[in-house]
């Protein structure tokens, strides 16, 4: 009896022996996957420091000791000297232009659009002789071969009227036609106008333009009609 008692007790201590050693076991296993873990993430975060210590250095490169600092400045630098050659050649091209402008004063004076040349004249009728050099061929109905008439009321003559009215800047409803005769040539006409209260009094010269019409050539600034046509 004693016997089958000690054996029972020697068969739960050996269970208890394995069951122990297991769990040593288990236990010993964990510390290790523990270990292992603590020493992997230790280096990953190594690494992450590694990295980001190489970003942050490699980003220091495009500061303001990098290069990328010393390529802009010089892009200022080559803006400027591109500014500086764009100003230059500005100058140069006003300069030249200034040049022409000053060596061509004479002849662009002469055909300058708009310019009224008075010329004072000695003649006892004759205050001055006007010429615009914006006057211009006032247009005209007519067609083929150009015949001047001095009949009143032809299309010829209504065409004068209106040379002299716009020569004259008097408007023809106050526009009185003295006299108009045959100015030298074919094509060649003078009239004698004046306003209706005889203010203003004037000789108009006029030419004849093919297909353009009547244009005025000079304007003659009267005193007096007496002797004037």
């Amino acid at each position: 009896m004693e016997e089958q008692n000690f054996s029972r007790v020697a068969r739960n201590r050996q269970k208890s022996n394995r069951i122990l050693n297991i769990l040593i076991g288990v236990v010993f296993v964990l510390i290790v996957i523990t270990a292992a873990s603590i020493f992997t993430g230790g280096d990953d975060r190594a690494a992450d420091r590694g990295n980001e210590a190489g970003t942050e250095q490699t980003g220091g490169g495009s500061g303001p000791d990098g290069g990328k600092a010393l390529a802009d400045e010089g892009g200022e630098d080559s803006d400027a000297a591109g500014d500086d050659k764009s100003e230059d050649g500005e100058t140069a091209a006003e300069e030249k232009d200034s040049g022409a402008d000053k060596g061509g004063d004479e002849p662009q004076e002469s055909d300058q659009p708009g310019k009224v040349i008075r010329t004072p004249s000695e003649s006892g009728v004759v205050d001055e002789t006007i010429v615009d050099t914006s006057w211009k061929p006032i247009g005209t109905k007519q067609s083929g071969e150009h015949v001047s008439v001095y009949e009143k009321g032809h299309i010829d003559w209504q065409e004068k009227v209106k040379a002299m009215s716009y020569a004259t800047g008097i408007p023809e409803s106050d526009m009185i036609v003295w006299y108009v005769k045959n100015g030298g040539g074919p094509q060649k006409s003078i009239g004698t106008v004046s306003t209706g209260d005889k203010s203003e009094k004037y000789n108009v010269h006029l030419e004849w333009v093919d297909g353009e019409g009547w244009m005025p050539v000079r304007l003659d600034k009267l005193n007096k009609l007496e002797g004037a046509y």
